[in-house]
């Protein structure tokens, strides 16, 4: 049986399942918390810290990152406190000198008052990646593993093994797709698509005629015994809306 449990956010009530995470509880509420490494479909993985919320649980009152926090409880969350709104500032700062090309960092800058911190601890170079491992995760999640980190503190990077082009690639753009900040760049010239220092060759819709796979991602589908369809997710969707309205 499941066991529902009544939070309230920013003085709000909701009943949540145990163990919903209260990023997820407030966002029934229709409570934004901002996100940066979060994604609805990849596992929560709490690297960016910046959706921390203030939480007053069994009489203690602690911030918490609310993507990973769980409801195990009654408790009372905080999400625009001046304690939560300084961690936040602090975060974006720390992100902003690594990334201070990033447009979604710039907006949060704006947003937050958030100025740079002294030059001497901004990006030398133009890096757009704020190490949130979405990329990783989406990568992982497909079963392909072909993205990792590396290094430690100011130098920890996203790379494929050996930093050298993936081997277990399918070109699928997935990792690309999930950047927040578009550090991930895809080149696409015809029927040709270019990532991670490789080029794969793209199969047209028998549909509409756009190009929407590649080759081997095609092929990856067919050798886990699913039926390879050369039609695209958006035409197989109109067709399906149509069968749906002639039955």
């Amino acid at each position: 049986m499941t066991e529902l449990i009544e939070i309230t956010i920013d003085g709000r009530k909701v009943a949540v399942e145990k163990g919903t995470k209260i990023l997820s509880a407030a966002k029934e509420l229709g409570i934004e918390i901002p996100t940066l490494c979060h994604h609805e479909a990849l596992p929560p993985d709490g690297n960016c810290r910046l959706c921390q919320v203030e939480v007053v649980e069994r009489g203690k009152r602690k911030l918490a990152v609310s993507c990973m926090y769980p409801v195990r409880g009654p408790m009372e969350v905080f999400t625009n406190t001046e304690r939560v709104m300084d961690a936040r500032r602090s975060v974006i700062r720390l992100h902003l000198n690594r990334c201070p090309q990033a447009t979604i960092l710039q907006d949060l800058a704006r947003e937050y008052g958030v100025e740079p911190l002294d030059e001497r601890f901004v990006a030398e170079h133009d890096d757009l990646c704020i190490r949130c491992g979405r990329c990783v995760r989406a990568c992982a999640a497909l079963g392909n593993n072909c993205l990792g980190f590396a290094g430690r503190g100011w130098d920890r990077t996203i790379i494929p093994p050996f930093d050298e082009p993936p081997v277990g690639c399918l070109g699928c753009a997935a990792c690309a797709e999930v950047c927040p900040t578009g550090a991930i760049k895809v080149r696409e010239e015809g029927n040709i698509r270019e990532i991670w220092g490789r080029e794969f060759r793209l199969v047209r819709c028998t549909s509409c005629g756009e190009y929407f796979a590649t080759k081997e991602q095609l092929e990856k589908v067919d050798s886990c015994g699913v039926e390879v369809s050369e039609i695209c997710p958006h035409c197989r969707k109109r067709d399906e809306a149509k069968r749906m309205k002639i039955s």
